[in-house]
């Protein structure tokens, strides 16, 4: 009795080469076609060091679990989270926060809807300023401090990725996040959420 195809070990690789190929071609191939043409039509800027150390404490406390940063082009959704996503808002995100569950709101468009002090308020106890809030506190993000040595590194390797910092950026980044405290870095990420593409809206 012949064995069934599906116990072939050689048709498994084929199948899955075949299946990693096609999602290369569709996925990788027209990005890198198209890169410089997407770069040109984008409002998107780099994140600041003090923004980029903020998004990783962003991306390491799970926020990005709870909260999405993709505003569909639904009227509901505008109406309520403000300008839509476009695919060149994203070429300096690596990696992207999209998000796909919405336990709390979408934070696309979140700069300037509140202030610093707002924040900070938000982050120490949610229920002082929205009372029926489920997120957890974050008291002890302004006991820690940063210090900013790894930052250099990691805009250093984004700069590989083709984000366009310059050296003397680079060169700077670790003055702007020593002796700032993880709150205060998370704070300045989640107030350059929507700012740069928001001038495309503006009156």
């Amino acid at each position: 009795m012949s064995k069934d195809f599906t116990h072939s070990l050689v048709i498994l690789i084929i199948v899955t080469l075949v299946v990693a190929s096609f999602s290369l071609v569709v996925w990788v191939v027209p990005n890198i076609v198209r890169g410089d043409d997407i770069a040109k039509g984008s409002l998107a800027k780099p994140f600041t060091a003090i923004e980029l150390a903020g998004r990783d404490i962003y991306i390491s406390e799970g926020c990005h679990v709870c909260h999405t940063q993709m505003v569909r082009p639904l009227d509901p959704e505008v109406k309520r989270n403000g300008r839509p996503n476009q695919e060149s808002d994203d070429i300096y995100e690596f990696p992207n926060l999209w998000g796909s569950k919405r336990t709390g709101p979408d934070l696309t468009n979140l700069a300037r809807k509140y202030s610093d002090q707002w924040h900070v308020l938000h982050l120490v106890d949610p229920r002082q300023v929205v009372p029926t809030s489920i997120m957890p506190a974050y008291p002890w993000l302004f006991e820690q401090i940063l210090s900013g040595d790894d930052i250099s590194a990691k805009m250093e390797t984004l700069r590989t990725l083709g984000v366009p910092y310059t050296d003397e950026e680079i060169g700077d980044a670790r003055l702007q996040v020593r002796g700032k405290t993880k709150g205060e870095a998370l704070i300045r990420y989640l107030q350059s959420l929507g700012k740069d593409t928001s001038q495309e809206v503006s009156p």
